[in-house]
């Protein structure tokens, strides 16, 4: 029986229907199913998992932030999800931890920081006020519920908590930060030589003869190992381009749009009465009827919380709590606030296990489903996506079944109307453009396609790309022909023209400075441009960078030594350190010092929380799948 339900699930159809139930959770929210994410774990960190959904979040979210610093000349090749997912997983895994030990430190985020952190975000805002509706309009638009959107806003608290607490253990002392003002005041006399690399080789230099000789000369540095032609098929998404039709959409929309439904949401304050320990019951419930009597005198609520609430963080916000749809607060609360009908009307007393609650509604706003055309755009992308990947996977099927058993690519490629396409030479070790990809080389000289001539199986590339191939030409061993690699051998012959010549101009230029003339005679000796600034320090310098880090690099005293740097935009340049004046603290004045000393306790405190993230790390159980 197992058996011949394996034979079923392997048949063309049963994968279709497989991939459509698969996309069908991918395009509309397997979050919503599955509280946990979907699938296997992709990691867990001390026994918690990191699901499959999060991780594919996180690459969606790295994505985002790429395309917001680059724009539109972004590298499409730097979206791969195969390229993003390490630093992605990483950094799940990092939060992980880091939460883990908030919780193990008891830091919380109270309701008021929550809400603060809600209302400031400028999203949220239409002329500086937060708006309600912008609030559920782009939670809805990014696929976010309050409560989700409120517990990620809680995470950054108490993470922020934690990382403060961390960096707050560490300051720089008086003489580290003197030995680093003695450092950065540090000036030195720097001169330079600029040497443009248009007159380091003539095109004499690079003639036809001159680089045949350096063919000959160097014939091993051109020596190619066995090498394949293939000719290949390639399947990708973007051949199955599709159009849905406007009813699909509004059926689909009709379908999932209580997934987009934004809840009902209650703003509140409250005034929170804790008893202590050492506070008898009697004189407790003498507190809360004083408040209870007080609030039905009419007295201000917010004054009230400010003087008498036990919940410090709300009471300095007037008891403001922020918003909730009927799943933030305990039950007691979520209960007492549903019966206030009116902004203004306070709940009697609340008793929940931190202690008694007086509530007053501020605000409540009415749930609603997203409009249609704030999504209809997303989801007529998702249909779009789910009917390309549909059609692409039949056609996977098909030329893995066709490719299978036909002599050559040409038949499958007719069947699919897709082209046989001929690769560029490429060996097991090295290839360009799509045989970048180690597995297709290895699926090139595996014996069953290179030895016998059979076409490869259907490999599944990065980024809906699926490729077959078969061997065309096997190439031996051999040293590459001249006009192979003619662009090769005249960056080779130019790159050593030019050290030679460097080499050759660095040492008369030395050989001049040990005979006692100043950099000025050897500079118009070899007709060369001399540059100079006197008392330049790490930070206050007009040197171009390269200059710069080689003479803070160069030892002091060597003045006859120069140091060959690439100068960009201009060629080359010989640098010699002249002169050495050491810093001194007391030159610095009380900006300078205030920023130094800034600095250095950032860099300690950054220092120390990378200390702190390895040791989480190495003291974890993380397995990673």
């Amino acid at each position: 029986m197992l058996q011949s339900m394996r034979q079923s699930t392997q048949s063309t159809a049963a994968k279709v229907i497989i991939g459509l139930i698969v996309l069908s959770f991918a395009a509309f929210g397997l979050e919503t199913l599955l509280p946990g994410g979907a699938g296997t774990s992709v990691a867990e960190v001390n026994g918690e998992e990191i699901t499959p959904f999060a991780l594919q979040e996180a690459i969606t979210q790295q994505k985002r932030q790429l395309v917001s610093i680059l724009g539109d000349n972004i590298d499409p090749a730097m979206l791969d999800d195969e390229r993003l997912q390490p630093r992605a997983l990483d950094s799940l895994i990092q939060r992980a931890l880091l939460l883990q030990k908030s919780t193990e430190l008891n830091l919380v985020a109270s309701d008021a920081q929550i809400a603060k952190s809600i209302t400031s975000v400028a999203a949220f805002q239409l002329n500086g006020m937060f708006s309600p509706d912008a609030y559920k309009s782009v939670l809805a638009n990014a696929g976010y519920t309050p409560e989700r959107f409120r517990r990620a806003q809680a995470e950054d608290i108490v993470l922020t908590q934690l990382q403060t607490a961390v960096n707050q253990t560490e300051f720089a002392t008086s003489l580290e930060l003197s030995a680093t003002a003695n450092l950065i005041a540090e000036e030195r006399d720097v001169r330079y030589m600029v040497i443009p690399d248009k007159n380091l080789v003539s095109d004499d230099d690079l003639s036809m003869e001159a680089l045949q000789q350096y063919y000959r000369d160097n014939e091993a540095a051109f020596f190619n190992p066995e090498q394949v032609i293939v000719d290949y098929i390639l399947l990708e998404g973007s051949d199955f381009a599709v159009s849905v039709d406007e009813a699909l959409v509004e059926e689909q929309y009709e379908a999932v749009k209580d997934e987009y439904e934004v809840s009902e949401q209650a703003r509140i304050s409250h005034i929170l009465l804790i008893q202590s320990d050492d506070e008898p019951d009697v004189a407790y419930a003498q507190r809360v009827a004083d408040a209870a009597e007080r609030l039905e005198r009419g007295e201000d609520f917010a004054d009230l919380a400010a003087d008498i609430s036990d919940d410090l963080g709300s009471a300095s916000l007037g008891g403001e709590l922020g918003f909730t749809d009927g799943t933030a607060f305990p039950d007691e609360m979520e209960s007492a606030i549903a019966d206030l009908a009116a902004p203004g009307e306070i709940s009697p007393a609340v008793q929940t296990d931190a202690g008694t609650h007086f509530i007053r509604l501020e605000e409540r706003i009415a749930g609603e489903a997203v409009d249609y055309e704030l999504v209809r755009d997303e989801l007529r992308a998702s249909i779009e996506a789910a009917e390309i990947e549909r059609t692409l996977l039949l056609a996977v099927e098909e030329l893995r079944d066709l490719a299978f058993n036909a002599a050559d690519l040409d038949g499958p490629a007719d069947a699919l109307d897709a082209q046989v396409l001929q690769s560029e030479p490429f060996s097991i070790d090295e290839g360009a453009g799509l045989f970048a990809d180690v597995r297709l080389r290895e699926l090139a000289f595996s014996d069953d396609v290179k030895e016998a001539g059979n076409n490869s199986e259907v490999l599944e590339l990065s980024g809906q790309r699926f490729a077959v191939v078969k061997v065309r030409e096997v190439r031996a061993p051999q040293i590459a022909p001249f006009g192979e690699v003619r662009k090769v051998v005249r960056a080779g012959l130019k790159a050593d023209l030019e050290s030679a010549a460097l080499a050759r101009m660095t040492g008369d230029a030395e050989a001049m400075l040990a005979a006692g003339e100043p950099l000025e005679t050897a500079a118009n000796a070899l007709d060369l441009e001399w540059r100079v600034e006197l008392a330049a320090t790490r930070l206050a310098s007009q040197l171009p960078r390269t200059v710069l880090e080689a003479a803070f690099t160069m030892p002091q005293g060597q003045v006859n030594a120069l140091r060959r740097v690439a100068l960009p935009g201009e060629g080359y340049a010989l640098v010699q350190l002249a002169r050495v004046t050491p810093g001194d603290a007391g030159s610095l004045n009380a900006s300078e010092k205030q920023q130094l000393s800034e600095l250095r306790n950032s860099e300690q405190q950054q220092l120390s929380f990378e200390e702190f993230l390895l040791y989480q790390r190495d003291s974890a159980d993380i397995v990673i799948r």
